[in-house]
């Protein structure tokens, strides 16, 4: 674990998943008196503060918002299945000094908070992460003529499911790698029904599918090394209720009803990410169109600001 003088520690979530084990609620709270102690996760130098937003009846999420001062457009940032802010730090570090953004962690992320404890898979489903993302903008009141959303993966597909039959509004999107569909193996399906006390020894099974099946290690070396440490940090219980809410998802019903323009970013290199998903999406979409990008770990660096910022001056 080193230390950053802007920061803190880092690698402190995975120092509490040692410590407070993956799935209790002591993990929760180290992980929000670690907001505490140290501030800005991405001490960007900006006007900063973390809150929670309630988005259904017991269910909180946490927000992160940079305010810069600027008169740019509000980006809404909704990052992916079970990723980390730290994952996601270049890119931030520059869009927080463009303009506002409110980074929204989706609820199956450790920091959402439920009153309730017995959960379900269908409190994980990407239908209801849509919902939630509708719920953040209206209790925010974030300018819906002018906010931009940035997501990727599977807050790619929630903001899409947002976007379905005008629900909710926005200036444009900015996608990178949303699925139509979630894919699989045989045994992956048996694994998400094993009992939650089984996920953390076996998830060296799952890297290494992972690695020698899905990711192009050889082309993105990076994309397996933030796969391995977001997993290691994920909450089991969720991670399983996560996985089993996607099985039989579609995407591409009700696509054609979004009015926003989106820009779905892709890597050829991505192999977890359907290529041909890519495609299928920007067809089905009225205003959507493809952007190519060297790879997937490109694609969680700043020189990704520039993507956002062309296709929003063509709008």
């Amino acid at each position: 674990m080193d230390f950053d003088d802007r920061r803190g520690y880092r690698g402190c979530d995975e120092t509490a998943i040692w410590i407070f084990g993956s799935d209790d609620r002591l993990g929760q709270r180290f992980a929000r008196l670690e907001s505490v102690i140290f501030g800005d996760p991405i001490a960007a130098g900006v006007e900063f503060r973390r809150h929670q937003v309630e988005v259904d009846d017991g269910v909180r999420l946490t927000v992160d918002e940079w305010q810069p001062g600027t008169g740019a457009e509000p980006l809404v940032f909704v990052a992916g299945w079970v990723s980390i802010i730290e994952g996601w730090r270049p890119l931030l570090e520059v869009l927080a000094h463009e303009r506002p953004v409110y980074y929204m962690e989706t609820r199956e992320k450790r920091s959402a908070v439920f009153d309730r404890a017995k959960l379900r898979p269908s409190d994980f489903a990407i239908p209801l992460l849509g919902d939630d993302v509708v719920a953040v903008c209206d209790r925010l009141a974030i300018d819906e003529d002018r906010r931009v959303f940035f997501a990727s993966s599977m807050g790619s597909n929630a903001v899409l499911e947002a976007f379905k039959y005008g629900r909710l509004k926005g200036k444009a999107a900015f996608l990178i790698g949303p699925n139509a569909e979630f894919r699989f193996p045989g045994w992956g399906k048996v694994l998400v029904l094993f009992p939650t006390a089984l996920y953390r020894p076996l998830l060296p099974l799952v890297l290494w599918y992972l690695k020698h099946f899905r990711v192009n290690v050889q082309k993105d070396p990076q994309q397996m090394a933030r796969y391995r440490r977001t997993l290691r940090a994920a909450d089991t219980k969720r991670l399983k209720l996560s996985a089993r809410s996607v099985i039989g998802y579609s995407l591409l019903p009700g696509l054609e009803t979004v009015e926003v323009p989106v820009a779905v970013a892709h890597a050829a290199s991505d192999t977890l990410h359907e290529g041909g998903d890519v495609h299928r999406i920007v067809d089905a979409l009225p205003r959507g169109r493809a952007v190519e990008c060297p790879s997937n770990t490109y694609m969680h660096t700043a020189s990704v600001a520039a993507d956002l910022q062309r296709f929003l001056t063509t709008l």
